[in-house]
């Protein structure tokens, strides 16, 4: 039996070695890109604005293309617009999340807009799709508005 506590606490010390993974969506409509602000009661950058996207969750089974249905979700999840399934990555770092020490890394994805109406939901109190010129006046956290401008550039 301390065999197995051992090994038990070995891996959960291991653990501290691996990365959470996040993936965010650039959404373009025509000229313009889809941004949400956060809710007031975030943990993370609270009230500002930013673009869907979240964890990639684990599963049970093998999945292909496990970042692009992650990312779809997410989307759906946070905003209500569907997005189509080709999808671009325009970017990739990572950083060290001041709460708790996770080491993340973040893909970012230029995605277009499929349906729906994109609306506040899951974690936000507004949404819209704006111009690049827009993108100026709003106010992000570190790197998001870097994402959305590589988006632009990105043809």
């Amino acid at each position: 039996m301390a065999r197995n506590s051992k090994k038990i606490v070995k891996m959960k010390n291991s653990d501290s070695k691996l990365h959470s993974i996040l993936v965010n969506a650039v959404v373009f409509k025509d000229d313009k890109v889809l941004v949400s602000q956060r809710s007031w009661d975030e943990g993370h950058e609270p009230g500002k604005w930013t673009i869907p996207g979240g964890k990639v969750e684990r599963t049970d089974q093998e999945t292909f293309s496990v970042l692009e249905k992650n990312l779809t979700k997410e989307v759906k999840e946070e905003t209500g617009v569907e997005i189509e399934e080709d999808m671009q990555l325009i970017s990739n770092n990572t950083f060290v999340r001041s709460s708790d020490n996770q080491h993340v890394v973040v893909l970012v994805f230029k995605c277009k807009y499929k349906s729906g109406e994109a609306r506040p939901l899951e974690d936000t109190i507004d949404c819209k799709w704006v111009t690049k010129e827009k993108i100026e006046e709003l106010d992000f956290p570190p790197n998001v508005k870097e994402y959305i401008l590589k988006g632009f550039d990105h043809a």
